[in-house]
């Protein structure tokens, strides 16, 4: 059973049914070459106007938040992995007001805007989620919203959050999945063949990447979310005013022709809904994992 849109019913996959059956000696296939440097720029670019195109990362943060376990919430200290403007630090920070809060992001900029809502007791650290700082046992609680796509291999990732985490620790993330922007993929394909789309895992590898890194004990959530929009510009604007228009493995000129938008939507109308809405799905993966 899957959701769309905006029903509140999720898929959940037992422990015994998914992580458990991953053979830890299996191949990862997770890896991918990711231009950090171009990705910086990106979201550094986007940091000013993000929260005005952000409706769906909030939307997904917020369930992520609905699946945590109480107990988690008392946390005593917290990192935000990934924390952009730090809407969901600020929420982490009401959450247990005597925690400490690390806010660590890719980009100075996202972290600039973070540090604007002066949350108490926070460090802000600038990094990479594929070389994170953080000594062992600093955490009780790494929370990630909509980040860990972005990194080059998610088993090592995953293994850093595992190191950092203290024993009984939880890691709270979500992620997409393949599938995702599916109908504006099948609508570049109509016009050409090259990437205009980036590569997500399967759940299989998130499963497989999250029993590497070494947790056992977890619980995975799966949903479909499709967001509508006016026309393919719409489509466009939103992607890149969140910063993730950067696509991996092609130059990431913007698309300014008015002859190749027009190619696009034509290229779209099969994904058009009955009220000729430009739909747009995100597959999404919600990990709840303890070490």
């Amino acid at each position: 059973m899957q959701i769309t849109s905006n029903k509140k019913v999720l898929k959940q996959q037992s422990v015994k049914d998914s992580v458990n059956q991953v053979n830890v000696t299996s191949t990862d296939t997770s890896k991918k070459i990711i231009n950090k440097k171009a990705v910086k720029a990106s979201f550094s670019k986007a940091a000013g106007h993000y929260d005005q195109f952000a409706d769906l990362q909030r939307e997904i943060g917020h369930q992520l938040f609905d699946l945590m376990p109480v107990n988690v919430k008392q946390s005593s200290s917290i990192l935000d992995l990934g924390c952009g403007t730090g809407y969901f630090s600020a929420l982490l920070r009401e959450m247990n007001i005597k925690a400490s809060l690390t806010c660590f992001d890719l980009s100075p900029q996202m972290l600039q805007q973070t540090a604007q809502r002066k949350l108490t007791s926070c460090q802000y650290v600038e990094g990479d989620i594929d070389a994170q700082p953080f000594t062992a046992g600093q955490f009780n609680l790494i929370f990630s919203n909509l980040v860990l796509q972005w990194s080059e291999q998610l088993s090592l990732s995953l293994q850093q959050t595992h190191h950092a985490l203290k024993n009984d620790g939880n890691l709270c993330f979500s992620t997409l999945l393949d599938g995702s922007l599916f109908e504006l993929q099948q609508a570049w394909k109509s016009i050409d063949s090259a990437v205009h789309v980036n590569h997500f895992l399967s759940k299989e590898q998130v499963l497989t990447a999250v029993k590497l890194a070494g947790y056992q004990q977890v619980k995975i959530f799966t949903e479909t979310r499709i967001k509508k929009y006016p026309d393919v510009i719409s489509v466009l604007k939103a992607l890149k005013g969140i910063g993730a228009n950067h696509v991996h493995n092609r130059n990431n000129k913007q698309t300014s022709n008015r002859q190749l938008l027009n190619q696009l939507e034509l290229g779209y109308q099969p994904f058009k809904n009955q009220d000729g809405d430009y739909n747009l799905s995100y597959q999404v993966c919600y990990i709840v994992a303890q070490k």
